[in-house]
């Protein structure tokens, strides 16, 4: 005899053996988004009115007006991740499912995840994507271009605290939060990838806008495009927002050593 297999014959002496087992459990499928874009957007918004009278009472009590706006930033984001969490903990008591979370065990993966994204995203993103966008508004505008001031120079060092406390820790909890875990996954789970990456890229640059010189304005706001593509792809890798909130960090942290001590 010989070790060829004997072709299954139609009276069924020779059936097809049944394909192998797979060596472990089938992965679950990812939870769809039980909201839509629009409910997100809506609350957000919501969240954002609620925010800003929140910082009213902040922005009366301290002289100095630079710390006087990173603390009332740093408060209105903070308020806007509680409404964000109320909002979702009462209508879609499911969202820590969709959301996504580390698995047992996985957590310091996602955290040196979230690192080494981090790591490479800042100077993809600023010595990269920046630099063509810079060409492009400097040859349509005729002149030097720079992105207009994020972080005032001259930061007392209670302002240079809370400007790290917020760069570090309550800007990539909130922004994480909504324009990927809401936003993104809104717009995904119904119209597909490509719409919600654009979703996330665009609601991202419309919330660092800063008024300005136009182009100098667009220049931000088209980094802060593509990098809220590239942190919506980040999480649709990893599916949970633990890796990008620490990547969202370490990017700050390095833009915000970088002003500091250059500027």
């Amino acid at each position: 005899m010989n070790d060829e297999q004997i072709p299954p014959r139609p009276d069924g002496l020779h059936p097809v053996p049944a394909p192998p087992a797979p060596l472990g459990p089938e992965p679950a499928e990812r939870p769809r988004a039980t909201w839509s874009w629009w409910e997100g957007v809506a609350v957000y918004l919501l969240a954002l009115v609620l925010g800003g009278v929140a910082t009213v009472p902040v922005l009366g009590l301290l002289d100095d007006q630079d710390l006087a706006n990173f603390v009332a930033t740093a408060l209105a984001a903070i308020v806007m991740v509680g409404v964000l969490l109320g909002w979702l903990s009462t209508a879609h008591r499911s969202w820590r499912a969709v959301v996504g979370s580390p698995r047992p065990g996985r957590w310091g993966a996602e955290v040196r995840s979230g690192i080494g994204f981090g790591l490479l995203l800042y100077p993809g993103m600023v010595f990269g994507v920046g630099l063509v966008l810079n060409v492009i508004l400097r040859a349509i505008s005729g002149e030097v271009v720079t992105v207009p001031e994020q972080v005032p120079s001259d930061l007392s060092p209670a302002g240079v605290a809370v400007a790290i406390l917020y760069a570090v820790v309550i800007a990539p909890v909130h922004e994480e939060l909504f324009f990927r875990g809401i936003l993104f996954r809104g717009v995904r789970d119904r119209y597909g990838l490509v719409a919600g990456l654009l979703a996330s890229g665009l609601g991202f640059s419309l919330i660092h806008y800063i008024d300005g010189p136009w182009a100098g304005t667009l220049l931000l706001m088209g980094v802060m495009f593509f990098n809220g593509i590239a942190f919506a792809w980040f999480y649709d890798r990893r599916g949970n927002l633990v890796a990008n909130v620490v990547a969202h960090g370490v990017f700050n942290v390095i833009g915000l050593t970088l002003i500091l001590t250059l500027g």
